[in-house]
């Protein structure tokens, strides 16, 4: 008598097979929702995370793994994207940047406010930010100004900084040109004096206790410093 043989499944037959049982093939199964996947909120993801881990505990007690977990994402994700946690500071540091910039663009564009008011002006509008952000620039001033100086990390940050104190200059060169603002320095010297003021202001403001608003302190230095600057009768 003949036995009829009973063809066997290949591998991948009976994998399919077992989706079936199981609910469905792979592709109809719902997507892992733990991680979120590489997309384009990712950049705002890692940098809404990376800025709270900052703000906490600085940047060499935060590590590439922790911004991931903290932001829902892979770390092949986060590395992806920045290269490393400098570049994600640097990342940072360019959207503050930018907005300078974008200040002082407008200011230049400004032909009927004297020089005086507009710096004051700037003055104000970065104690707004500066204040808001106060728990991250505490933790990482110093590393923000080494990285927009090219020192720790070359992202977008340094080329940013430079735009900004170019347009610097050409707002006081027009100051001294409208004989508002004093001669006798080159208007890249003052532009560096504002910029020093600022930034010492900041950090002294940072670790200042108790806590003082910032708006008052850099209302009062851009006062000294414009009298200072101030064209000679």
């Amino acid at each position: 008598m003949t036995t009829k043989r009973t063809k066997s499944k290949r591998p991948s037959e009976r994998g399919h097979a077992n989706d079936s049982a199981i609910g469905g093939s792979r592709a109809n199964r719902p997507a892992r929702t733990g991680v979120r996947s590489y997309g384009d909120e990712s950049r705002e993801l890692i940098l809404a995370a990376a800025q709270k881990l900052f703000a906490a505990r600085g940047l060499d007690a935060t590590s590439m793994q922790e911004i991931a977990e903290a932001a829902r994402l892979s770390r092949a994700t986060v590395f992806n994207q920045f290269g490393s946690k400098h570049l994600v500071l640097d990342a940072i540091t360019a959207k503050s940047l930018r907005a300078y910039r974008d200040m002082l663009a407008a200011a230049l564009v400004d032909e009927s406010t004297p020089t005086a008011e507009i710096l004051q002006d700037l003055f104000v509008k970065m104690s707004v930010g500066l204040e808001r952000n106060r728990s991250l620039y505490r933790e990482v001033f110093t590393e923000i100004r080494k990285i927009s100086m090219g020192l720790d990390a070359e992202g977008e940050s340094p080329g940013l900084k430079r735009e900004a104190f170019e347009l610097l200059v050409r707002i006081f060169a027009r100051g001294q040109a409208r004989r508002e603002l004093s001669r006798d320095h080159p208007a890249e010297v003052l532009a560096t004096a504002y910029d020093s003021l600022l930034s010492g202001a900041v950090a002294q403001w940072l670790h200042a206790a108790p806590k003082s608003p910032l708006g008052p302190l850099l209302t009062s230095l851009a006062a000294v410093f414009l009298k200072g600057a101030a064209a000679k009768p």
